[in-house]
């Protein structure tokens, strides 16, 4: 009996081997509990205003969508617009050019008629300086009026630039979440006027146990379970993982990227992942 025994025992020994290397090994997966997923827009962007004054137009309102660049609200620009309209009058004005142009013309055609009366001992010779130094003084005025409207148009162009501050405009594409002030309220230093969420793409926050450190790597794809409101599956990829453990609680923070083409799945969706990991093959060589 003891041989049989012995024999039976080497027989199942030799079939468990044999299944062993005929099943493919099945890869480990690291599961995420749903209470340690987040859901985040990208980026929340509190925007304020460069400069002081009175809000005259809101053109957005909460839950709107935004394009990067687009017009949101502006502040009252009265005296930027006509400062502007006056400098811009101004780098246009050529008047002073022309004047001091046109008596170089006269100054030259004196100049000469002296110099010939001088060569006749006709005229004195503090004539014909007199006549040079006009000369030269007309020739400088001309390039002061040139220079003066070149001065002009770079201040037209700074008033241009102090009148777009008080456009403001979305930094980027997003939805409108919050609408802390309204027309006719004045922003002071440091007040939002509204909130936008950046929310294509998604962050999904996740805090993850120590021992799964090594098996987290950057790029890598795993699967988010997506719960109500809109219950499907979707893949996700590492962006990023905290390069420190925290002592306290023997975690990590693990950020995957979430495509959210058309704003369909809001942030703050409960979800869980699942990841498989990258260190077990998943078939037998």
């Amino acid at each position: 009996m003891t041989s049989r025994n012995a024999l039976a025992a080497i027989t199942l020994a030799a079939m468990l081997a044999a299944m062993s290397l005929a099943t493919p090994a099945v890869a480990e997966a690291v599961e995420i509990d749903r209470a340690r997923c987040i859901i985040k827009p990208r980026q929340v962007v509190q925007l304020g205003s460069p400069v002081f004054g009175v809000i005259s137009e809101l053109l957005v309102d909460r839950a709107d969508p935004v394009r990067k660049g687009q017009i949101l609200a502006r502040l009252d620009s009265t005296v930027e617009q006509a400062q502007l309209a006056l400098d811009r009058f101004r780098a246009t004005s050529t008047t002073a050019v022309e004047a001091a142009q046109a008596d170089l013309t006269w100054n030259l055609r004196e100049l000469a008629r002296r110099q010939r009366l001088a060569q006749n001992m006709l005229s004195r010779a503090n004539d014909v300086d007199e006549s040079e130094t006009r000369v030269a003084q007309d020739r400088i005025a001309i390039r002061k009026g040139e220079i003066d409207l070149e001065i002009a148009r770079l201040e037209a162009r700074r008033t241009e630039a102090q009148l777009n501050l008080k456009t403001l405009r979305s930094p980027v594409d997003g939805v409108i979440t919050e609408i802390r002030l309204s027309p006719g309220e004045y922003i002071f230093e440091q007040t939002p006027v509204l909130t936008i969420a950046q929310v294509d793409p998604l962050h999904v926050e996740v805090t993850l146990d120590a021992s799964h450190y090594p098996k987290i790597t950057n790029g890598q794809i795993g699967v988010l379970q997506l719960e109500i409101p809109v219950n499907r599956t979707a893949e996700v990829r590492v962006d990023a993982i905290d390069p420190l453990i925290d002592p306290a609680s023997d975690t990590f923070r693990v950020r995957f990227v979430l495509p959210n083409p058309q704003n369909r799945i809001p942030a703050g969706t409960r979800c869980s992942v699942r990841l498989p990991d990258p260190k077990v093959n998943t078939r037998a060589p």
